[in-house]
């Protein structure tokens, strides 16, 4: 079978050059999340103009769609004659001056596309004359699929980009202050990280999506440390270490209780003063007890769109007593991630891990029939037959022994009133 050769078992992985190698990348369900449009628009008082050939525009245009952007999200189609011949510049100035003069954002995103990237467009002139005319702040960023994979992704350098609107803030280290980056859908204020920070004396903990303008989002300077929840926020979080000292801890988004206790005691090291979990972990974990048992004998799936890393979800659930059979994930482990493989290889070295962007998956449903629940977007598409559990990152941002929870009791809503796979993921908008 063709699809056997997008995939591999855990006892076979044992270096990154074993995962099987996509010659084609397939555009598959996964791609969508953390795209660079809707990065830019989390910082506050800002607005995105995107120029580009049409076929480029038509992409982003249902993202903003779907994301709820179109307010803040313009577009600009140039033709690609004009682009070669550097016709377009004089019409990207213009289209920007025109939005500029009715629009009352303080920061101006101007993203483009492959073709000014391969061009190697230099819009040094365009960027200084706007920011003389406008009085705005002028950042060139891009959507160009093919530089996807490089160190700094499109994506990384929207998200570092924030960082020169807080470099030059004064800074008086407020102990009491801390910074939560990478969070896509905020951390509610009434959940458990907040209450856990809250009880050892952190008062002021923010986020870049709850700032409502751009003096709160500069006391972002004042913090004593940052807490990554994404590994799209590691660059930020070191510019500010670097630049500004503040130190960051990197603690992403887990699932399984061993994790969420390194990442707790990896916080209370950054934050100095000790976290009262004991309970929260000992609650947890006899809730449960109670929701695993009807999933004892179920086959699980994992894909990579979900909010956290596919592996350690896997691991989380092999730690649970459940029978992980497949995970979805794509070839660029990140460092912490290879680690999560070792380890899960270790326990369960039965799962099947298929490159989710290998062609020869495209259309391939019946290999994974005998699947009961799949957890991501990805492997719902591909597990046609199964209960799907998204656990999208444009769903609710939960952290600690409450997502883990979240991720159970989200799985028995799910089984208990099962809808389509193509229904549940078309209607909530989970792809653009």
């Amino acid at each position: 079978m063709h699809v056997e050769r997008a995939g591999i078992t855990l006892e076979h992985l044992t270096r990154r050059e074993d995962f099987p190698f996509a010659p084609l990348e397939g555009v598959g369900p996964n791609l969508a999340g953390w795209g660079v449009i809707e990065t830019c628009l989390l910082l506050p008082e800002s607005l995105c103009v995107m120029a580009g050939p049409s076929a480029c525009l038509r992409h982003s245009a249902f993202m903003a769609h779907a994301r709820g952007f179109t307010d803040r999200f313009f577009m600009l189609c140039v033709p690609e004659l004009d682009m070669t011949m550097g016709r377009h510049l004089e019409k990207i100035e213009q289209g920007i001056l025109d939005i500029a003069a009715r629009r009352p954002e303080k920061v101006i995103f101007l993203i483009v596309g492959c073709p000014d990237y391969i061009l190697g467009t230099d819009f040094t002139g365009v960027i200084a004359r706007l920011e003389a005319a406008t009085g705005r702040r002028i950042i060139l960023g891009a959507m160009a699929p093919i530089t996807i994979g490089l160190k700094d992704s499109p994506f990384t350098s929207a998200y570092t980009s924030f960082f020169d609107f807080l470099k030059h803030e004064a800074r008086t280290p407020d102990p009491d202050a801390v910074n939560i980056l990478g969070t896509f859908m905020p951390l509610s204020e009434s959940g458990e990280l907040y209450g856990v920070l809250r009880r050892a004396g952190v008062e002021r903990i923010r986020q870049i999506p709850l700032c409502a303008d751009l003096a709160e989002f500069s006391r972002m300077a004042e913090a004593s440390c940052s807490l990554v929840l994404h590994p799209l926020a590691n660059s930020l979080a070191n510019r500010m270490d670097k630049d500004m000292g503040i130190p960051a801890v990197f603690v992403p988004t887990a699932y399984g209780f061993s994790t969420i206790a390194a990442r707790y005691a990896a916080i209370e090291k950054a934050v100095g003063r000790p976290l009262d979990v004991a309970a929260l972990e000992q609650g947890a974990r006899q809730a449960a007890e109670g929701l695993c048992h009807a999933l004892r004998d179920t086959p699980l799936a994992v894909g990579c769109a979900i909010n956290g890393s596919p592996y350690e979800l896997a691991a989380a659930l092999v730690d649970m007593g459940l029978h992980v059979d497949t995970i979805f994930g794509r070839g660029g482990f990140a460092a912490y991630e290879w680690k999560l493989i070792e380890g899960l290889r270790q326990k369960a070295p039965h799962i099947r891990v298929y490159n989710v962007s290998h062609p020869n998956l495209c259309g391939e449903t019946a290999p994974f029939d005998h699947i009961g629940v799949a957890y991501g977007v990805d492997a719902g598409m591909f597990c046609a037959q199964a209960v799907n559990v998204p656990l999208s990152r444009y769903q609710e941002q939960k952290y600690g022994y409450e997502n883990a929870l979240w991720m159970l009791t989200q799985t028995h809503s799910a089984m208990e009133n099962p809808v389509s796979n193509h229904d549940l993921i078309y209607k909530n908008q989970f792809l653009i």
